[in-house]
């Protein structure tokens, strides 16, 4: 990921003063590890995914999430911080693919063939399927898988 491909990923989680455009990739560990705002996981929260199929991949509960809702401007723990920055980065992906958002969140949410017919946004709740995510993106990228 180029450091535009980050600054994007910043802005969408609200934090583009935590992490500069020209942001190298152990910025970014810093970042996660120092933890991000909460507020970040609030704005990483897409319009039509909802928040029992959210949760999970942020490795929250909804009494975790209520909790971290009413104070927004403290940080999230470093594991918390890493989880909501991969999910906005694979979204951000997605989108870059697929031409918007709205396609974006439809394609995490239905099977594809090319995860087993596995939806994408299930396979986020771990570093495995997450890397298996990003490849299926990133073969659409190139043509190799629709």
């Amino acid at each position: 990921m180029d450091s535009t491909a980050r600054s994007r990923v910043a802005a969408r989680l609200g934090v583009p003063k935590v992490l500069k455009s020209n942001a190298s990739l152990v910025d970014v560990h810093e970042a996660l590890q120092a933890g991000l705002p909460r507020r970040a996981l609030l704005k990483a929260i897409p319009e039509g995914i909802s928040m029992t199929e959210l949760l999970p991949v942020f490795g929250i509960s909804l009494r975790t999430f209520i909790r971290l809702k009413a104070e927004p401007s403290k940080r999230l723990d470093p594991d918390q911080s890493a989880r909501v920055w991969r999910f906005a980065e694979l979204l951000t992906k997605a989108e870059e693919v697929l031409g918007t958002r709205e396609r974006a969140v439809e394609w995490m949410l239905e099977p594809a063939m090319a995860l087993e017919k596995r939806r994408p946004i299930e396979l986020l709740t771990t570093p495995v399927g997450a890397q298996l995510v990003e490849d299926v993106i990133e073969r659409m990228r190139y043509g190799v898988y629709q």
